[in-house]
């Protein structure tokens, strides 16, 4: 039988390779290397990054957004940093990872980890990004929609249990059963003029706040089909095979603080 050798050196290349030339791992680099050079200072009503900014940074991204939309004669342009969502949420992050951080002067600057986390490789820089994310980011701060992003904050470390759920599944995980499982597992409130209204919006906040940061990990697929007036509705998400490992380490590090305090 003919022998194959497995070039473990060459896979792990590849494999760094692969998660540097991620979509959102390419504009979280461009991102912090322009917020570096340029010492970008903050709007002084809101703390926001200024539109100019914005759109140059815009311009570096792998896939930049349209930013301006033209109805009739009439062109709107992006007014505020939050309605960038994708935008929004890099630039939270770099304070979460501690790449970039915020002078005395209402200036952002390089942080004590920038150097470290661009010297890191591919997948040592996805980890710390997803760990960032979970464990330092301000989920109140990510959804400044109502209350609900406070909530989830507050909720997020009792996620362990439906995290395991999704990695048990091994195929397509139903939205409505975790929207489901959320609502009653963590007592999820939503202040709504009916219980139908309050579940939508509920529902629609998990999306946002929970699955839309996993989408922009490239961590899960999300499936959709037109429901009522032809609009999209999410009916669930696959977890990519090789992804899997994130979620498996939020998990664990939950699991092992869990226990320190038991």
């Amino acid at each position: 039988m003919e022998k194959y050798i497995f070039d473990t050196v060459a896979f792990l290349k590849d494999l760094n390779r692969r998660f540097e030339e991620e979509e959102l791992i390419h504009d979280f680099k461009v991102f912090i290397e322009y917020i570096v050079k340029n010492k970008v200072k903050l709007t002084p009503k809101n703390g926001w990054i200024p539109r100019k900014h914005i759109y140059a940074i815009n311009s570096l991204f792998k896939s930049p957004k349209q930013l301006e939309d033209k109805v009739g004669d009439k062109i709107f342009k992006l007014r505020e940093e939050p309605q960038y969502a994708r935008f929004y949420f890099l630039d939270l992050l770099a304070g979460a990872t501690g790449c970039i951080e915020l002078s005395e002067k209402n200036m952002l600057i390089e942080g004590r980890e920038y150097k470290y986390f661009m010297q890191m490789e591919g997948i040592d820089k996805k980890r710390w990004l997803v760990l960032s994310w979970w464990f330092t980011m301000d989920w109140g701060s990510w959804m400044i929609e109502g209350d609900f992003g406070e909530l989830m904050q507050k909720k997020k470390f009792l996620l362990g249990s439906y995290l395991q759920s999704w990695l048990d599944k091994r195929g397509r995980v139903d939205f409505k059963k975790i929207c489901k499982d959320l609502r009653n597992g963590l007592n999820l409130k939503w202040e709504a003029s009916s219980q139908d209204y309050a579940k939508e919006l509920i529902n629609w906040g998990i999306e946002r706040c929970l699955l839309l940061p996993l989408v922009y990990f490239n961590i899960i697929k999300i499936v959709r089909k037109k429901g009522k007036f032809n609009v999209e509705q999410t009916i669930g998400f696959y977890i990519k095979p090789l992804e899997r490992i994130f979620l498996e380490e939020i998990i664990e590090i939950m699991r092992k603080n869990q226990a320190k305090q038991n």
